[in-house]
């Protein structure tokens, strides 16, 4: 650790002979009646080995002794003769010391470390001569050097910092003063009335260092825009995960309450769990009354009661309501009331079998539709929650059978907004597209959009909401009914592959497969992703972290 202060100070002490105590405290004299000397500047640090990181350097100061007749020589031009030395302090004491000596010759530099490590010595001060008050140069300057490859740094077990010239001359000569009795100090008189003869009275010093481990200042500022930022984006991150929270629970509730569809919204790819498809009834298919009977409903066959009669159907021919359907259900006791359909169809719109009248078993959903259950419930349980016919969810109200994700959260949002934008889009059209002809529009058809998908005739043939077969049917489940005579022939379209089946399937096999080709082929092209898993693992990994931080 390198020195940014160094304080020197004058102090008295007792001489340990002429007291009954082991005295440790050192008074410290005021300014007017010593010397006082405060270094803040111009200080080099050569050596920071046996720095304590937990306490600075202190000691009293003094001038370690040379062992040679050439290095006393030379020091006489340095050094005043009357300097501290250890002669002139307590002896069989081991106070804490520092260090004193000129740096004039590598071989007398050497022997000034040498007597230094023999003594307690907390810390070495040393100076070039001259009369400069110039910073020291760095370590590295070819003055330093004393020819041992910089070993002395190693065998040194305290820290050495060098000062300017003048600095250690001032010192130098302080301690020539500082280095006798209480009568022959500067300021004798004073203190010889206020402290006993036998005291001594020397230059203390205390050497601040700064700690290794402190960064510079542009580090700091760095450190300190750093940590603004993390506060800064964890404070955001955890606004954001709490705006979203309250965006799942808030489609959750709407969802809850049926106000949202997920599938039909295109949100979420949504199934029916098999408690809900075993609530659905199921029901004995009944051709409609002929026109010779009576115009009022009829009964279902026995063993069954009768449950209700269906409200006047479509006919799939000419797109007009035809008699009421009536049919025997094989399910348990159901109120009237509860099984009565708004139409009815002839025609599985999955397979596109026709239903044999007091034969066929099939599956009536909430929206009065009716299907083979073998059709629907792959339907239902595999592909999708909503109705082949009508797109009305299956579901019952209030049920949420999956977690709300953000995902689900950011796909809403997403769907609301293109809506809103193309319903902007189409009232901002220019004032002359209103002036524009009136091209002519469809009359109103019977049921809205349902008449649309199911009843009219067009060309003598009827139209369902399935997507147009490019494939043929199986032999085995060809329609029962054969086609009017004036109808065109169907061409099966040459690009699309024939349907595989295996010799060994029985008729049974071939309508299933038949009805789960017709079951994905009626989820079209535009439907609610299956998985969240799927859209999180299509976009870069750099955007998935990034959503986690901020799920926006």
């Amino acid at each position: 650790m390198s020195a940014q202060r160094i304080g020197i100070f004058t102090i008295d002490f007792p001489d340990p002979l002429v007291i009954d105590y082991d005295n440790n405290q050192f008074i410290t004299l005021n300014e007017s009646v010593s010397f006082q000397y405060r270094i803040l500047n111009n200080i080099q640090t050569l050596s920071t080995k046996g720095v304590d990181s937990n306490q600075d350097p202190y000691g009293i100061l003094y001038v370690p002794d040379v062992s040679t007749n050439s290095c006393r020589e030379q020091e006489r031009l340095h050094v005043p003769e009357n300097a501290t030395r250890i002669a002139n302090l307590p002896t069989d004491k081991d106070y804490a010391l520092i260090a004193v000596a000129p740096w004039f010759s590598a071989q007398c530099t050497t022997e000034y470390f040498a007597a230094a490590r023999n003594l307690p010595t907390k810390a070495f001060l040393t100076y070039q001569p001259g009369d400069t008050n110039a910073k020291p140069p760095v370590l590295n300057d070819a003055s330093w050097n004393l020819q041992d490859g910089g070993s002395w740094q190693t065998a040194n077990d305290f820290p050495t910092y060098a000062l300017s010239s003048m600095t250690g001359n001032n010192i130098m000569d302080q301690l020539n003063e500082y280095s006798g009795n209480l009568s022959s100090v500067p300021h004798a008189d004073t203190l010889s009335q206020i402290y006993n003869s036998s005291d001594y009275v020397r230059l203390w010093a205390t050497v601040s260092t700064d700690s290794g481990g402190q960064l510079p200042s542009l580090w700091v500022f760095l450190v300190i825009v750093l940590a603004v930022l993390l506060v800064a984006v964890s404070i955001t991150s955890l606004i954001m995960h709490i705006i979203q929270r309250r965006r799942r629970n808030d489609l959750r509730e709407r969802v809850l309450n049926g106000q949202v569809d997920l599938e039909a919204l295109g949100v979420k790819r949504l199934t029916v769990s098999q408690q809900v498809l075993d609530k659905l009834p199921i029901h004995t298919y009944t051709a409609p009354a002929t026109a010779s009977e009576p115009e009022k409903a009829t009964t279902l066959q026995p063993p069954n009661q009768t449950i209700g009669l269906l409200h006047a159907a479509v006919d799939a021919e000419t797109g007009h309501k035809g008699a009421p359907l009536s049919r025997r259900s094989s399910a348990p006791t159901v109120p009237t009331s509860s099984v009565s359909a708004a139409w009815s169809q002839p025609t599985c719109p999955i397979c596109m079998d026709d239903f044999e009248a007091n034969e066929t078993q099939v599956r009536e959903l909430p929206c009065h539709h009716i299907f083979h259950p073998e059709c629907i419930d792959t339907f239902l349980l595999s592909h999708s929650s909503l109705c082949p016919m009508c797109k009305q969810t299956v579901l019952p109200a209030g049920a949420c059978p999956v977690k709300i994700t953000n995902v689900m959260v950011r796909r809403e949002r997403h769907i609301n907004r293109m809506r809103a934008r193309s319903a902007h889009t189409a009232s901002a059209q220019p004032s002359s597209a209103s002036a524009a002809p009136a091209l002519p529009t469809r009359p109103p058809v019977a049921f809205g959009s349902l008449g649309s998908r199911i009843g009219g005739a067009i060309a003598g043939r009827r139209i369902f909401s399935a997507p147009v077969r490019t494939q043929s049917r199986p032999h085995d489940i060809e329609m029962a009914t054969t086609p009017p005579p004036d109808a065109p022939p169907h061409h099966q379209s040459t690009n699309a592959p024939p349907l595989q089946t295996t010799q060994d399937c029985g008729p049974t096999q071939n309508r299933r497969e038949w009805a789960r080709q017709r079951a994905l082929a009626m989820l079209g092209p535009r439907h609610a992703p299956a998985s969240d898993v799927e859209e999180e693992e299509s976009v870069p990994r750099w955007r998935r972290v990034f959503r986690k931080v901020f799920p926006s």
